[in-house]
């Protein structure tokens, strides 16, 4: 038998190579030089990364697959990935400075950093269940070791502790999901496996069981949420908002790959599984994030909330619901990095606790940081022109093709939940008194970056052609598929 050798095309993998060989740098100079300087490990940090974001900037039409299809480059992972490195370069600043004020700023920070970069970005660029899981494991074991950072501090570790047995729990489906389906398929490729087709499907079924459930508990869809509010709450908030954003689009990134295939054998059971986790997703987050005092916490019950909303697209069997999930999950990535990166500065001053009631004339100390904020907290509400309004009226387009009317609904009555938590911190940032003298402190770069999310969230709602036209291609070519 004649075997044909495929040289592998690595220029579509210049990106991952390029940010693991930073990671890679970061480790070994930490290893030769115990006391490497923090910012020569921020600036080869950041240069690694704009390298990656200039390479895929100007190769973004580049398409295709290599290593035998266990890795794809398309305009999905294109997105996906340069939105993942901008973002963790705007983390990098607010991170050294949190860290450094709590007194845990170690240098191990750095290449998880991006050893977690890497993984969500192999996460968004294969079928393959093996690079899956293990794009998957580098992903989670980078996020366990920086939540639990914080020097001393027992809510830290805590909330790495309950995200440890969490990601072993979501690993095990996901492993036995995997399982199940190659005993169905023979095949490790997910595009293989579910064109396979047999009169006993049981394995498949189980097998996309079990894999939607591990993912489930990444993105934090209830029943599968719980312990990730403490994950988010005990992390350093910078990594929390990491977590938020850039964990969102890799978590996410799989179960929208696979969703055009999943439909085509199983439509009926896709739409009325997934719209009953999104409405139940929806409705709990906002519901306990209604009666939170502490904010981080309240923002962290958001994010839950907003995964029902992209949940509640995915349920759309269209491409028109796709479309809106891309939107959205780009959307969200945005509004919850800007929003957690807030609450990392103000947690820099010695007297703030975060608590609801210390927002009270927040803007008498900082106008122009309350101006941001409340930017966010309008784009997570939904209010127009901003990118959350546009994103959640293309996911209640979407559900109006499908008819379904009911999700709709609970999506109304879930915005409405949440218009009593972020206009009560508007009312109290900028209609209260002051309650107590604060002082807060932020480099310029930080203030530069606060006001470019701000102003991107406003900007990407009033012009949304600019978004639409990257995430439009994405969904049909992997509707064609």
């Amino acid at each position: 038998m004649n075997m044909v050798v495929e040289y592998p095309n690595l220029s579509l993998l210049i990106p991952e190579i390029v940010v693991l060989l930073t990671g890679f740098a970061l480790f070994t100079l930490d290893l030769i030089y115990r006391r490497l300087s923090h910012w020569v490990a921020l600036w080869l940090s950041l240069v690694g990364y704009l390298i990656a974001f200039l390479y895929l900037l100007f190769n973004i039409s580049a398409t295709g697959s290599t290593f035998y299809g266990l890795y794809v480059r398309d305009p999905m992972s294109s997105l996906f990935q340069l939105v993942m490195i901008g973002l963790t370069m705007m983390v990098l600043p607010f991170a050294q400075q949190y860290l450094k004020h709590r007194g845990s700023l170690y240098r191990e920070f750095y290449y998880f950093l991006a050893f977690a970069l890497a993984g969500g970005m192999f996460l968004v660029s294969s079928y393959n269940l093996v690079v899956l899981y293990v794009a998957l494991e580098a992903v989670s074991i980078s996020f366990y070791v920086m939540t639990a950072l914080l020097k001393g501090d027992f809510l830290s570790k805590e909330g790495a502790f309950k995200y440890l047995v969490l990601g072993g729990l979501s690993i095990a489906l996901a492993s036995y999901g995997a399982a199940f389906l190659y005993l169905y398929g023979g095949s490790l490729d997910l595009r293989e496996v579910l064109a396979f087709h047999h009169k006993d499907t049981r394995l498949l079924v189980a097998g996309l069981v079990l894999l939607l459930m591990g993912f489930a508990i990444k993105i934090g869809a209830v029943p599968f949420h719980f312990w990730l509010p403490d994950a988010y709450h005990g992390a350093p908030t910078p990594v929390t908002a990491y977590m938020a954003s850039v964990g969102k689009l890799a978590f996410f990134a799989p179960v929208v790959r696979i969703m055009p295939l999943v439909q085509e054998h199983f439509a009926n059971t896709w739409v009325i599984t997934v719209s009953i986790i999104s409405v139940l997703t929806m409705l709990y987050g906002n519901l306990v994030a209604l009666v939170q005092r502490d904010v981080k916490r309240m923002l962290a019950y958001s994010s839950i909330a907003h995964s029902g909303y992209i949940m509640a697209g995915i349920a759309v069997a269209q491409v028109i619901g796709l479309k809106a999930v891309l939107y959205f999950l780009v959307a969200y990535a945005f509004m919850g990095v800007a929003g957690f990166l807030v609450l990392a500065v103000l947690e820099r001053s010695q007297e703030w606790r975060g608590y609801l009631e210390e927002f009270s004339g927040v803007r008498f100390h900082m106008p122009w940081l309350a101006f941001a904020f409340m930017l966010v907290l309008l784009a997570l509400l939904g209010v127009p022109p901003t990118v959350g309004f546009v994103g959640k009226a293309l996911v209640f387009l979407s559900l109006s093709y499908e008819k379904l009317w009911w999700v709709a609904f609970v999506m109304i009555v879930a915005t409405g939940i949440s218009t009593g938590y972020y206009l009560r911190l508007i009312a109290l940032m900028f209609m209260k008194e002051p309650v107590k003298g604060v002082e807060f402190r932020i480099t310029p770069v930080e203030k530069v970056l606060l006001v470019f999310l701000s102003v991107l969230v406003v900007l990407l709602g009033a012009v949304p052609i600019f978004l639409w036209s990257l995430v439009s291609p994405s969904a049909e070519i992997l509707f064609k598929r």
